[in-house]
């Protein structure tokens, strides 16, 4: 059952990487934050330290990105 965390988050960070290309650029940060939630919550699920902490990391950047506008 935890494996979905880990498939809608491969699927959501496939899918923000995809708006890079398009006029939704705006949209990438949230959605790229979402789906690094989903993973969080997959690594911790399976005890994965070093995904856990990398994606940590990665809510943290990109939260602070989008504080400051996102990507443009």
């Amino acid at each position: 059952m935890i494996q979905i965390f880990g498939w809608i988050g491969l699927g959501l960070l496939v899918l923000s990487f995809s708006l890079l290309n398009t006029k939704w650029i705006k949209y990438f940060t949230i959605v790229d934050i979402i789906a690094t939630a989903f993973l969080l919550a997959h690594s911790i699920a399976i005890k994965d330290i070093p995904f856990i902490i990398s994606n940590i990391l990665i809510i943290t950047f990109l939260s602070i990105k989008h504080k400051n506008g996102g990507v443009k």
